[in-house]
């Protein structure tokens, strides 16, 4: 298959123009070489990131095109070649003439359909949409009330993890009907959005979020970054329904980080 034709489809289903502005998302540059969209592609790999478990996958398996969620050079490249590891891939990417394409915050954006029906496996869902203006959370309305412990409880089975935390100020017999939740890093849209009186889920938190969230009466729960997970199922089933010959491979998140 072409690689060509590879990328026009997923640059149709998730365009990267509709990634953030910081993002670094698309083809990832790392050497000089002029990217060959007549390339023929017959291995994929799918990843979260291009990480030590990940390098294995490759050099064990012939692969021509990674395609990974999180930007595999995200900063300048000389910056990126400060890690001896990447350094080390990108030479061995470089040598295997192996193409790198990431579908970050444009996967969030049009894909978030594929999310909510992540959410909705294990929540009564009645309506999920994104806040008027900007694209950062979404904003998920439940049939029913539920208690905030049953929503750490729902979280946890979907997102398939024993440890969620929360905020000092998260009453747990507190009654809600609706909640806001984005994906990775993504606490900081309380700040960017001056939110309040509000519960929120997202992936990761720094400290200063944590104290935003406590000072502003935020119910603030924290999944872990591994609730992006499902991307990886979904892009392989994509890739499989519309492209028959490839074959593809994937790092799931329990090989890629050791988690249980």
């Amino acid at each position: 298959m072409k690689l060509n034709k590879i990328v026009k489809y997923l640059e149709k289903k998730f365009p990267t123009k509709k990634a953030y502005e910081w993002d670094s998302v698309g083809f990832q540059k790392f050497n000089k070489k002029i990217i060959d969209f007549d390339s023929e592609i017959s291995n994929v790999l799918i990843t979260m990131d291009l990480n030590k478990r990940a390098f294995e996958k490759i050099k064990n398996n012939k692969i021509d095109l990674i395609v990974t969620r999180h930007p595999f050079i995200f900063n300048d490249l000389k910056k990126e070649k400060e890690n001896p590891f990447k350094k080390e891939l990108i030479k061995f990417l470089t040598k295997e003439n192996i193409y790198v394409y990431s579908i970050h915050t444009n996967y969030d954006i049009a894909g978030y359909q594929v999310f909510i029906e992540e959410l909705s496996k294990g929540m009564d869902i009645k309506k999920a949409k994104f806040p008027l203006l900007h694209k950062e959370y979404l904003d998920v309305c439940l049939n029913k009330e539920i208690s905030l412990e049953q929503l750490i409880t729902d979280l946890k089975n979907v997102f398939k993890t024993k440890n969620i935390q929360y905020s000092l100020n998260a009453e747990k017999q507190m009654k809600i009907s609706n909640f806001i939740i984005n994906q990775g890093s993504g606490a900081s849209s309380m700040i960017t959005k001056q939110l309040s009186n509000v519960v929120f889920v997202t992936g990761e938190a720094k400290w200063s979020d944590w104290i935003y969230a406590n000072d502003n009466n935020i119910s603030l729960i924290v999944v872990g970054h591994y609730m992006e997970n499902y991307f990886i199922d979904d892009i392989k089933a994509r890739l499989e329904n519309n492209f028959k010959n490839l074959k593809i491979e994937k790092v799931d998140i329990e090989e890629q980080y050791n988690v249980k």
